[in-house]
């Protein structure tokens, strides 16, 4: 606390004030370096008073005997210091009460150049973002909330969306609104109802604001427009279908020519007339149309998978061990170069689709079998140390397969690429074998893992649950 009393001019004219009294802490906001500021005056030892607005605040309380806060400044080796002045008249002179607002005004300024980037950021955007208060009336909107309304910013705040919309319309904003007040927890929505206006898709995420108290006074949504990505999409899954259509049709209308070819070229191979050169070019006719046969079967399995919800099951009474033993006797002789090895651990009998069954074998066998070293062995492995489990693992040796290619390897119309220096193989699948796999081990209730490392080399393994319950009967019955 100062008291000044004026210094006037021969005229009557305040030129100074003279300090009367003053505490410890006006001496160090007032005074100057040397002396103390009592019996001195204040533009003597304060010149910074008359451009800060310490002294004209001073005048003006004396001349109207009114009091007055103000903010003053001056400069100081540490920078801007702000006081909150709060001058009273006194007898010829004034009271004047210093309060450093230094901290305060940082902080406030801080707070601004927070809220001016705020609101740049907000008023920018591309998403529409808005504030309703806890009548659903809107109270800050950003240029595209007001573009997506096609309205002007003035017609939209103050208003509720019921008003600027219509109850109907309205109805599933409204909803999505009550909803996050009540739970107080931040949701996400998507739809072409519920954002602001109602021709457009959005993907909008909504929250309550909350006072420091914890009470809500508002609430907050950013609303992406996805119109377009939403009809890309439905546009990729409408030809996805498409394709996937045609596929299946095409499968089904090459079966009954292929069919034809497969009878001809056995009829002609049962021929013991058939001169050597045409039996066997009538054996590479029969080669090609049994590839094709595979083929087309591996399409309309994929189709059933895809679009029929999943590949049908006949289940009944079947022996593992004989399943592999066939599908080993079949594969071996096409590969010389390598040996495969059965062992079989425990019981072996299940309630299984033994056609579907040996796909999986002739299909995870085919590829160890084509991704050995030649001279190595492929092992089959037919566990059961749980009684209400079978397990079987085809492992062999060789590169592991690639960390890139993993994520992948189960996705349909995807080979395995050969290892660099190795040969191409010489057909050359759809890249759907590893997929019908998987989905005929699913569609017995089962699961299918891999390991792959070049120490250990590459391992499938097929857990099934010992019986398979198809739908649409108990198990034990043909589907």
């Amino acid at each position: 606390m100062v008291v000044l009393r004026s210094v006037r001019s021969a005229v009557g004219g305040i030129v100074d004030f003279e300090c009367v009294s003053a505490n410890v802490q006006a001496e160090r906001w007032l005074g100057g370096e040397e002396g103390s500021l009592v019996h001195n005056r204040l533009l003597e030892e304060a010149p910074w008073a008359w451009d800060g607005g310490l002294f004209s605040a001073c005048v003006r309380v004396v001349t109207r005997r009114a009091p007055e806060i103000a903010r003053v400044s001056r400069q100081s080796p540490m920078g801007t210091v702000w006081l909150l002045a709060r001058v009273s008249p006194y007898d010829d002179g004034v009271v004047l009460f210093l309060e450093d607002l230094t901290e305060r005004m940082a902080a406030e300024e801080a707070l601004r150049r927070d809220h001016d980037l705020l609101h740049a950021v907000i008023e920018s955007a591309t998403d529409a973002i808005y504030v309703k208060d806890v009548s659903g009336r809107y109270i800050l909107i950003n240029p595209a909330t007001a573009s997506a309304f096609h309205r002007a910013p003035r017609e939209i705040l103050g208003r509720t969306d019921a008003e600027l919309l219509g109850a109907d319309r309205a109805a599933p904003t409204l909803a999505h609104d009550r909803e996050v007040m009540s739970s107080g927890h931040t949701a996400t929505y998507e739809g072409a109802e519920g954002g602001p206006g109602t021709d457009r898709i959005w993907h909008t995420t909504k929250g309550v604001l909350r006072r420091g108290d914890g009470t809500v006074y508002g609430l907050f949504a950013i609303c992406r427009d996805v119109t377009a990505r939403r009809r890309q999409e439905l546009e990729r899954e409408e030809e996805a279908r498409f394709q996937e259509r045609f596929i299946g049709v095409l499968g089904h209308d090459l079966g009954n020519p292929l069919a034809a070819v497969r009878l001809s070229s056995a009829a002609l191979l049962a021929r013991d007339t058939l001169p050597p050169e045409v039996r066997r070019v009538v054996a590479r006719i029969d080669g090609s149309a049994e590839r094709m046969a595979r083929l087309v079967k591996q399409l309309l399995d994929f189709t059933r998978a895809r679009m029929a919800g999943g590949i049908p099951l006949r289940p009944h009474e079947v022996c593992m061990e004989d399943v592999c033993r066939r599908i080993i006797s079949e594969l071996e002789p096409a590969h010389p170069e390598c040996c495969v090895r059965l062992e079989v651990d425990g019981e072996s009998r299940g309630i299984w689709d033994e056609e579907r069954l040996g796909q999986v074998l002739s299909n995870l066998l085919g590829n160890a079998l084509q991704h050995s070293p030649e001279g190595s062995s492929v092992r089959v492995r037919l566990a059961a140390k749980d009684s209400l489990f079978q397990r079987v693992e085809v492992h062999n040796g060789g590169p592991p397969i690639p960390e890139s290619l993993r994520p992948r390897l189960f996705s349909p119309f995807h080979g395995v690429p050969p290892e660099p220096g190795q040969p191409k193989p010489k057909h050359q699948g759809l890249g759907l074998g590893l997929y019908i796999v998987s989905q005929i081990v699913t569609a017995h209730g089962g699961w299918l893992d891999v390991a792959s490392s070049a120490d250990t080399g590459t391992c499938f393994s097929v857990t099934l649950p010992r019986v398979t319950r198809p739908l649409g009967g108990p198990p034990g019955k043909s589907a």
